[in-house]
């Protein structure tokens, strides 16, 4: 498997991280109230969820090359055309182009990877899409403030355009088709209804909810807690740093055989645990040492979650059917964001931080998934 696939994994999740930190004020920019604002990011996230099931299904049918390239090159003149917006009503209609197109890209890619990986080596696989992912999580935030605050905000959507660029054409000359015409003429064998209810792949579908609802909750909730116990602003960047830090030397270093050696399900679940004990931790921590630590906890169970549970989607599909799978699997990657968040906006209006109560709901994931194990195939 090239090994280029990562770097366009990496490029793919640089698209949702590099505008974290500027959507919201673009939108100020041009003349949105708050509300507005959190509907423009919200329409992204919606038609970032329909883009997932949708790339998921075409992939199956016309071939994963075929829809990243595709899905690329939507992309690309949709971030081009962020230097063309002066309205709001036009940035709305261009969030709903580009959240679909983006979306289409992240089934297609992981299903591309575990269609090219030996069985032996998927959990390994998995892992080195989590440096990918982390690395944008890193760096993507930082790169987006820094070029928005030399430039302007469409500068930033134009260098990833670039950025786009580079990453098709990688696509072009390096990345092969993973799917036979014969292979995709199955693509309707296995129904959206039979992939929802497959015990194995439920049980994956519920930790990438449980996941989302933890991360969407620490965007939302950390810097309160930054500034409930008094420190400064930018130290919510640092500590989300060290949680992504964590996660990556877990993935590249030899920890990372844990993803061959031990079984999938027992890495989930203790994962959930950890993330779990970290939001209850986080809630009572008095100051920025306790923070930092449980940062620290927080992207170790993070690590055993999310190679694990891509393992679990690779190892109980056919090929044929792995992209609608996956276009379920990240859809729910999404709802899972939104409720996290939502739910810990309620939270916080009446409990001050939503952690405590973010963590019995990820027990009440876990004990379901404890509950379903029985019925896990893998």
């Amino acid at each position: 498997m090239s090994r280029l696939l990562f770097v366009v994994v990496f490029i793919c999740f640089l698209d949702l991280f590099i505008e974290l930190p500027i959507i919201t004020p673009f939108a100020f920019s041009l003349g949105a109230t708050e509300y507005v604002a959190g509907v423009i990011v919200a329409t992204y996230s919606f038609f970032n969820l329909i883009g997932n099931v949708s790339g998921g299904y075409l992939s199956d049918k016309i071939g994963r090359r075929n829809i990243l390239m595709a899905g690329m090159a939507v992309n690309i003149v949709a971030l081009m055309t962020y230097s063309l917006i002066d309205s709001v009503g036009a940035l709305m209609f261009l969030r709903v182009v580009h959240g679909f197109s983006a979306g289409m890209l992240t089934p297609v890619a992981f299903s591309l990877i575990a269609d090219l990986s030996r069985r032996e080596a998927i959990g390994r696989s998995m892992a080195l899409t989590g440096v990918s992912i982390g690395s944008a999580a890193v760096l993507g935030p930082a790169l987006g403030g820094i070029i928005s605050s030399l430039a302007t905000y469409q500068t930033v959507y134009f260098v990833l355009g670039c950025i786009y660029i580079v990453g098709i054409l990688l696509v072009i000359f390096t990345i092969k088709e993973s799917m036979s015409k014969e292979e995709r003429t199955f693509h309707n064998v296995t129904s959206y209804r039979k992939l929802l209810s497959r015990p194995s792949l439920i049980i994956a579908y519920i930790s990438s909810f449980t996941l989302m609802v933890a991360n969407g909750s620490l965007a939302f909730g950390l810097p309160i807690k930054v500034n409930l116990i008094g420190l400064e602003d930018h130290i919510t960047g640092m500590l989300l740093s060290v949680f992504g830090l964590t996660a990556i030397i877990v993935f590249a270093t030899r920890i990372n055989v844990i993803y061959s050696k031990i079984k999938s399900m027992k890495l989930v679940m203790l994962g959930i645990f950890i993330v779990s004990m970290a939001m209850v931790i986080l809630h009572f921590a008095p100051n920025q040492s306790v923070v930092l630590a449980v940062m620290i906890i927080y992207g170790a169970g993070f690590a055993l979650i999310f190679p694990s549970m891509n393992k679990i989607i690779a190892e109980n599909t056919e090929i044929y059917e792995r992209g609608k799978a996956n276009g379920i699997f990240y859809a729910f990657f999404s709802i899972g964001s939104v409720f996290g968040s939502y739910s810990s906006g309620i939270f916080t209006t009446y409990f001050d931080i939503p952690f405590v109560f973010i963590g019995i709901i990820l027990m009440v994931m876990l004990i379901i998934i404890v509950m379903m194990q029985g019925r896990y195939v893998a």
